[in-house]
């Protein structure tokens, strides 16, 4: 009895085993999926950092090819905007320059005419020869329509022309006089103006003048 007690004892320890194991066996069959899922917080390491992926991932895909291209067209129109106002800035208020020519007086004078003048020659005032002068105009001749041609050749034919004409104007009697030739010519915005006038003028060689030089008139 007690071998077979013992042996029941036995069988019913083994079973209890059998039993315990088979418990153990389940409770392992049923904890290791729930440690793959890592459902629970005991079982997460805690070195891991949890993946911020898909949180991430909706707002990039938020941005559709139309919002892409709406934020394009929207930083080209403030570049834009910027350029716009730069342009306004730099040309609306640049300073116009009209540019006009009025004829300086003298150029308007005739052979004949006696002046007193300005010291730079171009302001003049008309007056009767026969009262004391500073000249008198004996030559009024246009020179060759062309582009500029330089002040050097601008002088150079203005004194030739009023040379050849001299001799034809002066009585013969002061010719051996105390006399100095004078011309205005016109600079070169003048000349831009379309002006090619050029005045002749004799004047003493010191002092004033008296009367006219023109032949037949006497002094």
């Amino acid at each position: 009895m007690a071998g077979a007690g013992g042996a029941a004892a036995g069988h019913q320890d083994a079973a209890r085993d059998s039993a315990a194991a088979g418990d153990s066996a389940a409770a392992g069959d049923t904890a290791a999926p729930r440690e793959q899922r890592g459902g629970g917080a005991d079982l997460a390491d805690p070195g891991d950092v949890p993946a911020p992926g898909p949180r991430e991932d909706a707002r990039a895909r938020d941005l559709s090819p139309l919002t892409l291209t709406m934020l394009a067209l929207g930083i080209i129109a403030l570049v834009g905007v910027a350029v716009g106002v730069l342009a306004i800035v730099s040309h609306g208020f640049r300073p116009k320059t009209i540019v006009t020519y009025r004829p300086a007086a003298v150029f308007r004078l005739r052979p004949g005419e006696c002046i007193d003048s300005a010291p730079n020659g171009l302001q003049v005032t008309a007056l009767s020869c026969a009262a004391p002068h500073d000249a008198e105009v004996f030559a009024v001749f246009p020179l060759p329509v062309s582009s500029w041609p330089g002040t050097a050749a601008v002088q150079q034919q203005a004194g030739a022309g009023c040379m050849s004409r001299f001799g034809g104007y002066v009585n013969p009697q002061l010719r051996h006089a105390a006399l100095a030739q004078e011309y205005v010519y016109p600079d070169q915005a003048a000349w831009r103006a379309g002006l090619r006038t050029v005045v002749c003028e004799v004047r003493a060689g010191s002092g004033e003048l008296t009367g006219s030089v023109r032949a037949g008139t006497g002094t």
